[in-house]
């Protein structure tokens, strides 16, 4: 009774790891032949730095004003991970005014305080802020415009960047 008992848990305890296996193997060739195909990531071509480049821009923002502190094209690319809102907005222009591009954010001024004897949430707004954020590069762009609370507070000319770093080393900075 002991050995009959002993055989079938050994024999048990032999078959399951082979059917997890199996399914596992099953299910990989299931998602493998469904999956969309793997595209590799564009390689950088110096020479051109709007291939698998990104502008990283700096601003010191306060309420009425933006000021570049760091405006720069290296390797690399820009995050996808885009807001849809915001109260403050990077808008990517060409020469001739069109959109190109256009990245929300939150209120760089508002700083959010939890747990505070006299309020249980509070949003105090800073005087000043400092912002990097990564964009896209694209040849044709040719200035950004900072807008807080859907009033432009800067502008930012990004084509002589771009022309300065066409065949340069990267990082290739202006500021």
């Amino acid at each position: 009774m002991l050995n009959r008992r002993i055989r079938i848990l050994l024999a048990a305890a032999l078959t399951v790891p082979f059917l997890g296996a199996a399914a596992v193997a099953t299910r990989a060739g299931t998602t493998a032949a469904g999956a969309a195909p793997v595209v590799p990531a564009p390689t950088v071509d110096p020479a051109n730095p709007t291939t698998g480049t990104h502008l990283r821009l700096g601003l010191r923002v306060s309420a009425r004003a933006a000021t570049p502190n760091l405006l720069e094209i290296d390797s690399g690319f820009a995050s996808s991970l885009r807001g849809t809102g915001g109260p403050f907005q990077l808008v990517v222009r060409d020469s001739g005014g069109a959109v190109l591009d256009t990245l929300w954010l939150d209120d760089p001024l508002a700083t959010r305080v939890y747990g505070n004897k006299e309020k249980a949430h509070d949003t105090p707004r800073a005087k000043e802020a400092d912002v990097v954020v990564d964009l896209p590069v694209t040849d044709t762009a040719f200035v950004v415009d900072v807008v807080l609370a859907d009033r432009r507070i800067g502008q930012v000319e990004v084509a002589s960047l771009i022309a300065a770093c066409r065949n340069a080393p990267l990082p290739c900075a202006t500021i």
